[in-house]
């Protein structure tokens, strides 16, 4: 495992350098970089060459090359939501004005954490905190911090959850419950509320998945979302990622994952 992923960061770093050159032979410098170029490197030349991903995704995160977007390498046949859909995804669950507070939560979960829904509907009460920096939810392992807004449109929902009207359900444990007394939200219907908003599921955690292994390594990733480490590697791969970066662990056990957002630097939903 070790050789192999020193072999990975040999090839990503000499594709890396492979890159530079071949942008001075165009007579630019890397802060030089258009959006023009990155097509021309991609649609030119071997499969190999999407291995500069990660050297760009890095240089656009150290703000050494401005208002470009990395092009999707597909290693995979699942669907994937773009970059701009899952911001506009997230900025619609924060805003929407008629979508119910439970579903808005339940997609919240899905866009940030890349929890399946038939795991978000099955979650409790005490998987839920406030930490030192406010809402927590516990999903692995460890507790991890909810940024936001978004943790306001969960705690809307966790102060009036639906479904416990009932004599027989005024304290159900269950932070999604439904209809019928210890019963949870039904998955195919939050799963349809949700695609007839414009979010499909699938795609959405995939994303969200390809946003996360960006940040931090399938191994603390898999601790912290509840994800099998098996799976959290086939998403960095998919990813393009080298492990480097790690998530920001905090006082209280928390770890703190970003919102979703446009990687040139333009604004984040608010």
């Amino acid at each position: 495992m070790a050789a192999n992923a020193f072999l990975r960061a040999k090839q990503h770093t000499t594709v890396a350098i492979q890159f530079l050159h071949w942008l001075a032979e165009r007579g630019r410098r890397l802060n030089e970089c258009t959006q023009h170029d990155i097509a021309a490197w991609f649609s030119n030349g071997t499969s190999t060459r999407g291995h500069a991903n990660n050297f760009l995704y890095w240089a656009i995160k150290q703000r050494l090359v401005h208002k470009i977007e990395v092009p999707w390498q597909p290693h995979g046949n699942g669907p994937l939501a773009s970059e701009k859909d899952h911001i506009e995804a997230l900025r619609a669950l924060l805003l929407h004005e008629t979508l119910p507070a439970a579903h808005r939560a339940i997609g919240i979960m899905l866009v940030l954490f890349g929890q399946p829904i038939s795991r978000i509907v099955t979650m409790r009460m005490d998987e839920f905190r406030e930490g030192p920096d406010g809402l927590q939810v516990k999903l692995g392992k460890n507790w991890t911090d909810v940024p936001e807004p978004a943790a306001a449109v969960i705690r809307v929902h966790l102060a009036t959850r639906p479904g416990l009207t009932t004599a027989a359900n005024p304290d159900s444990p269950l932070a999604f419950p439904g209809r019928m007394p210890g019963r949870t939200m039904h998955v195919y219907t939050v799963e349809n509320i949700l695609r007839e908003s414009g979010i499909p599921a699938m795609a959405t955690r995939s994303r969200a998945w390809i946003q996360l292994v960006r940040q931090a390594p399938p191994s603390v990733l898999a601790d912290a979302l509840g994800i099998s480490p098996k799976t959290a590697t086939r998403y960095a791969e998919r990813a393009g990622t080298d492990y480097l970066a790690y998530a920001t662990l905090h006082p209280g056990g928390g770890s703190r994952l970003p919102l979703p957002g446009p990687t040139d630097g333009q604004p984040r939903p608010e």
